[in-house]
């Protein structure tokens, strides 16, 4: 992938997950998706506690870290629980039975 590809899907917020389509799908993409949303979420989660504890560790990596890698990865969070109330909604819906 060209390094301009990557920077524009990186800070495009609005994307969808490869794959992932909003306008035509059915029950299994129901709950596909919202597994996959919520896998990436704890997996997010787990990175920014990580971060935050390294800068607590090691205050040196504050500037870096709290200044670039803490924003986006909250920001990416926000994106992901945009996912995944997407798909919550579906379901609330009642197109899918509540596990």
């Amino acid at each position: 992938m060209e390094p301009l590809d990557f920077t524009k899907r990186i800070i495009d917020f609005n994307r969808l997950l490869e794959g992932e389509n909003r306008d035509h799908y059915n029950a299994d993409d129901i709950r596909h998706w919202r597994a996959v949303y919520t896998d990436l979420i704890r997996f997010k989660e787990v990175l920014l506690g990580q971060t935050r504890e390294h800068i607590e560790q090691v205050p040196e990596t504050k500037n870096e870290l709290a200044g670039i890698d803490v924003p986006f990865l909250e920001a990416e969070m926000k994106r992901l629980q945009g996912g995944l109330q997407f798909w919550e909604s579906r379901r609330a819906r009642g197109e899918l039975p509540r596990d």
